[in-house]
């Protein structure tokens, strides 16, 4: 079963405090439920479309050539639709929730003085083989990464938007590297996430357009805060 907010913050240590978090809902249904209704909207305008033709031409009308004509229209929406809902099936076994739970699925992350504790969709994803144990533990949706293995903290600004993205890596490869412990937020956030992460952290180095123009790569080791 995927583990709420609340059971994670519960859970702490006596001695672990929340500097930072974020959550919020995810409506992980909302795109099937809108395939669905374009399909109902499609097959709607298909069957008016039928009567007219019918109407129209009489005669004339050659139901089949029209009918494979909209199904062959139909064929990317309907396999959009089930791919989804295949998807989604995936992530109702492995978490052990029924589909719709999906409906209100919660993502976090919360920052301690010991711990970046993250739950996102995105964890199902990875082959749990290739990460290792002792610096991050990956728990179905849920990613615990110790901070004193983070090794550079990089941030980047949405292009021409206020949007921040907040990276954290164990080990640094500019160009290979994928970050999984990452956060997405608008400006406020971003600076009082940054002024908690250098309380924790003394940046030993610091690059800037490492990647991209305006991006910032620090490197860092964890203060005994």
């Amino acid at each position: 079963m995927s583990q709420s907010f609340e059971e994670v913050k519960s859970e702490l240590s006596s001695d672990e405090k929340i500097l930072w978090e974020q959550r919020k809902l995810f409506n992980k249904l909302k795109f099937l439920r809108g395939i669905g209704f374009l399909l109902i909207l499609f097959v709607g305008i298909s069957i008016i479309f039928l009567f007219l033709c019918f109407m129209i031409l009489k005669n004339n009308f050659d139901f089949y050539m029209i009918l494979q004509i909209l199904i062959f229209m139909s064929i990317l929406p309907l396999g959009l639709f089930f791919a989804e809902f295949i998807n989604n099936w995936k992530i109702t076994k492995k978490l052990n929730v029924r589909i719709r739970d999906l409906k209100n699925y919660e993502v976090f992350t919360i920052l301690t003085n010991k711990r970046w504790i993250q739950k996102s969709l995105f964890y199902l994803k990875l082959d749990y083989s290739k990460y290792d144990s002792d610096s991050i533990l990956i728990q179905k949706d849920l990613a615990i990464a110790n901070l004193l293995d983070i090794e550079v903290i990089y941030t980047t600004k949405g292009y021409k938007s206020e949007i921040f993205y907040v990276n954290f890596f164990i080990s640094w490869d500019k160009w290979s590297e994928e970050s999984i412990l990452h956060a997405i937020m608008e400006k406020p956030d971003y600076l009082i996430l940054m002024e908690t992460l250098q309380k924790l952290f003394s940046i030993t180095k610091e690059e800037q357009g490492t990647i991209t123009h305006g991006d910032n790569a620090l490197y860092v080791k964890k203060k005994n805060y």
